[in-house]
């Protein structure tokens, strides 16, 4: 990415789809800020993306795919500690899919030259955003890893953790209800649903946060919200309790099915054929 355009007068523009696109510079930045958080009880959930300069953590790896997750969290957290500067994209929505102020769109220009605004200040107002929402709100990001990343170098004092389960536990304390729409549109849930957005992955564009608004106010978004909180795509997720148990009672049930499969063959077949069989 280019660095930011030079400073404008902070008014909106019209952008696709009839949003409209408010730049967010130093002189702006509290009074839309202000905004933002008046508006958390109608609009709990937010939509965030981040751009910088410098290359992407998949170049800066050397891979076009991930391969380890602890060599993708360091290749996101050197792409994120060289951003000098950003730009911050920021959308809220209400439970029904409505937009806040009629479709507006944040667009926040980070860094520490002249006229940019505080990149600490604003992501710390993204966190209280999310913060003052719950249980009901979310923060969802397209490209969960580095614009989690940014917005965490940003919250934590002493920027981005070393490691990648601290980062994932960072995650999870500043955002309790953090989704990565890639995760959601290519993973199964550990019950074995389809991935939950996988239809409008295939669709493309737009569509896969429009479907996560959709998704909230389904009955099973309970377990979404279990299952894929803070799991970001190629980094894994870190496990809460609850996940754990879910975990060790999927093993334990696994195990119960295959016993009980082994006692129907035994009616028919003596214990040596039985042996001889693997079960899956």
């Amino acid at each position: 990415m280019s660095p930011p355009p030079r400073q404008g007068h902070g008014h909106g523009h019209a952008g696709r789809g009839g949003m409209r696109v408010v730049d967010v510079w130093a002189h702006n930045q509290d009074q839309e800020l202000a905004r933002i958080r008046e508006l958390a009880r109608g609009f709990p959930i937010a939509a965030v993306a981040v751009s910088h300069e410098g290359p992407p953590a998949f170049l800066l790896s050397g891979q076009t795919f991930p391969h380890t997750l602890e060599g993708n969290y360091e290749a996101v957290r050197a792409s994120v500690e060289r951003a000098t500067s950003a730009q911050v994209g920021l959308a809220l929505a209400s439970r029904d899919g409505e937009l806040a102020m009629g479709g507006r769109v944040w667009r926040f220009h980070l860094g520490a030259g002249a006229g940019l605004a505080n990149p600490r200040r604003v992501c710390l107002g993204i966190r209280a955003h999310a913060r003052a929402t719950m249980p009901r709100g979310a923060l969802v990001t397209s490209d969960g890893a580095e614009d989690a990343a940014y917005l965490i170098r940003h919250i934590v004092d002493g920027g981005l953790p070393r490691r990648r389960d601290e980062f994932l536990r960072a995650c999870g304390v500043c955002f309790p209800a953090l989704y990565d729409l890639r995760v959601l549109a290519e993973w199964t849930t550990p019950a074995g649903h389809p991935p939950p957005l996988a239809a409008a992955a295939a669709g493309g564009g737009s569509g896969a946060f429009r479907a996560f608004l959709a998704l909230a106010q389904d009955a099973w978004f309970w377990e979404v919200k279990v299952a894929y909180s803070a799991f970001l795509y190629g980094l894994g997720a870190a496990d809460n309790e609850f996940l754990v148990r879910r975990k060790i009672d999927k093993a334990e049930h696994e195990e119960r099915d295959r016993r009980l499969r082994e006692l129907l063959l035994l009616q028919g077949h003596d214990e040596a054929f039985v042996r001889n069989i693997s079960f899956f």
